[in-house]
């Protein structure tokens, strides 16, 4: 994460959830990802269940959610990609 941030690219993070919110360094550096003004983007998956610290990161201002559905899926594949090309 920390080498992503540092030059500048799109960050891919799979997923913030139950198990890898345990690790404290796991949190701080997803932290300081989000907090870096280096980031390009941030993709990432987010467990759906009410934790304090995946709700944290659900509450920011610069968090757009989008729930994937199996009706959704395929659709978001295309409609997310162009937004992160450059």
């Amino acid at each position: 994460i920390c080498v992503a941030v540092r030059s500048r690219q799109l960050l891919v993070i799979d997923e913030i959830g139950p198990m890898e919110i345990r690790s404290r360094i796991f949190c701080d550096v997803v932290n300081e990802a989000f907090d870096s003004p280096d980031t390009s983007g941030i993709l990432g998956t987010i467990t759906a269940r009410s934790l304090p610290f995946t709700n944290a990161i659900k509450k920011r201002y610069d968090v757009t959610l989008i729930e994937v559905r199996p009706k959704n899926r395929e659709k978001l594949v295309s409609e997310l990609s162009g937004q992160f090309m450059t």
